[in-house]
């Protein structure tokens, strides 16, 4: 509780983790801090949690909420929203999951760096000739511009709009698998900077 004043900055040490816990961290897994995010109502990746040789975690709080600590095989992507910076790496393809899977990102980078993902309504990007668009834009811009080693992007949309396509298979955007009632599209790219129109 604060009588005045403002945080300018808010660090959390865990206890100690237990036995259970502790045996449950091997070489192929992943220690991680989640937030729990209201607005977007799912949980968000903590960037930064330094996991102590005592057995205790730290972390930056960036913002007040609910947060959980876990461990995860390190393949799992790391769940995050849309509009928040991501680090990325020079030694590994880091995989990022947004909004519950509906986008993610594979990607290894020149340097150590961020990406940022940001969904739009709407494109000044003219559709190219022969497709058309399904109404989903993203704008994803890394921090430092550089060359990606490695980039991939796979996009989960419904069937309801699927079907609004395959009217006119001339205008395909895409070759497409069946999923449940949804659909995956898939693009590798190597640019500094991506607009994905879809």
């Amino acid at each position: 509780m604060l009588s005045a004043g403002t945080i300018i900055k808010a660090t959390l040490n865990t206890s100690y983790a237990d036995a259970n816990a502790v045996a449950m961290i091997k070489t192929d897994m992943q220690v991680a801090c989640l937030r729990f995010d209201a607005e977007a109502n799912i949980y968000t990746y903590i960037d930064g949690v330094k996991y102590n040789t005592d057995k205790t975690m730290t972390v930056d709080l960036p913002k007040a909420g609910f947060y959980t600590f876990v461990s995860a095989s390190a393949t799992v992507p790391i769940p995050t929203i849309y509009a928040e910076a991501r680090a990325t790496s020079s030694t590994e393809v880091k995989t990022i999951s947004y909004a519950g899977g509906e986008l993610i990102l594979r990607l290894h980078t020149t340097t150590d760096n961020k990406i940022t993902c940001t969904k739009k309504s709407s494109s000044t990007t003219m559709t190219p000739a022969g497709k058309m668009s399904i109404g989903a834009f993203f704008d994803i811009e890394l921090e430092k511009e550089e060359e990606v080693k490695k980039g991939e992007i796979k996009y989960k949309y419904d069937a309801v709009v699927v079907a609004a396509v395959r009217t006119d298979p001339s205008h395909s955007t895409c070759t497409q698998r069946e999923l449940a009632h949804t659909h995956t599209h898939t693009h590798t790219y190597t640019h500094t900077r991506a607009h994905m129109l879809l």
